[in-house]
């Protein structure tokens, strides 16, 4: 003989069980009630058969609501549960408690099954509610309301419908309390996966938690040294830039000096600094600085070669040592000696015709 009474402290004091159940229903009875009713039901009969505990709760809700102990669905504006439904809750709760060795053996046949739901006869049957009313969108009471025939006597319509009604209920609490029995198993280990993957999704949520947060850490650093690889590329590139902005400056600072030089009269100084600066230019061609500047050469050894010419002139004219040591130099230092002949040779040709021709006129004006 199995134990019938397995529950422990927990059913064989019924008053434990009266906290923390709550309603099978919104409008049905307190299941603790019915809980308080399981222990001595078990205990009834050593050898009791599990097919007679439903029948004995059924009964057992019934003389109890008969009694007052628990409301009758007339207390309330709300749909009664079924005493059926009721009590194949409470012993599908009581059972879950049950550790794996000593539950019962469930009744598997439909015979022994309607003895524990006390089924209707086959003639008593009625027609399944319609799929309709299993839609969430749907709406009973328009439903009812827009097939209200108007032919027929409403209050006695009504009485039909509301008994149609109640019995549908009640077969669908018969079989929804059928299942619950014959899926009893199936239903414990479906919770205990659904608990399995609570804990598993918390355990999830947790690593997602911590992953994101290592993200956010991560993408701030990387962001912090792109900032820092961005700035020390900028920085390279100013590095790199820097020596040529010097020699840029060294450039414009020659040309300057190359200006100065020439108002000064040192020609040949100005054209070493020339050739300096000509080597500085040559090796930064490829910038339009660098190639702005060496245009500027050409007009400015254009006005030097024209203020050289101007001094020849003049120490052709009148000559002074130091003046035509200057010139010969300058030249020299272009390395354009053969054209300092020819320019000497033509500046005194022109400058003995100008000459002839002022001593011929003053000489006629003179007589």
């Amino acid at each position: 003989q199995p134990n019938l009474f397995p529950f422990g402290s927990v059913l064989g004091n019924p008053f434990l069980l009266n906290g923390g159940v709550g309603d099978l229903s919104d409008g049905g009875f307190d299941s603790s009630r019915v809980f308080f009713l399981v222990p001595f039901l078990l205990f009834q009969g050593g050898g009791m058969d599990l097919s007679k505990v439903g029948e004995k709760i059924l009964s057992s809700v019934r003389s109890a609501r008969s009694l007052g102990l628990l409301p009758s669905s007339l207390s309330s504006d709300r749909p009664e549960v079924p005493a059926r439904a009721a009590a194949a809750a409470a012993v599908a709760r009581a059972l879950s408690g049950l550790p794996p060795d000593q539950r019962y053996s469930l009744p598997s046949s439909s015979e022994e099954l309607m003895s524990i739901y006390g089924s209707k006869p086959q003639s008593q049957i009625v027609e399944d509610v319609e799929e309709k009313f299993y839609e969430e969108e749907f709406d009973p009471i328009k439903h009812v309301l827009e097939h209200i025939p108007s032919d027929e006597n409403e209050l006695e319509y009504f009485e039909k419908q509301a008994t149609l009604r109640l019995a549908q209920l009640d077969r669908v609490a018969e079989q929804l309390s059928r299942n619950v029995m014959e899926h009893h198993e199936v239903m414990v280990k479906g919770m205990n996966l659904v608990r399995e993957l609570e804990k598993d999704l918390k355990i999830a949520n947790v690593i997602c938690r911590n992953g994101r947060r290592h993200l956010t850490s991560s993408m701030n650093e990387v962001s912090r040294d792109l900032v820092v690889n961005t700035d020390s590329k900028k920085k390279q590139a100013l590095m790199h830039l820097l020596p040529v902005l010097a020699e840029l400056l060294h450039a414009r600072d020659m040309q300057v000096s190359l200006e100065s030089l020439v108002e000064e009269g040192n020609f040949c100084k100005a054209f070493q600094v020339l050739s300096e600066y000509l080597q500085l230019l040559d090796s930064f061609s490829e910038l339009s600085a660098i190639q702005e500047m060496s245009r500027g050469v050409e007009v400015w050894l254009g006005r030097t070669l024209q203020k050289l010419d101007s001094l020849l002139l003049g120490v052709c004219q009148e000559f002074k040592e130091e003046g035509y040591l200057t010139v010969v130099d300058a030249y020299a230092l272009i390395g354009d000696v053969s054209g300092l002949a020819e320019k000497i040779q033509s500046f005194f040709m022109q400058e003995v015709i100008s000459e002839t021709h002022s001593v011929l006129k003053s000489i006629i004006l003179y007589e």
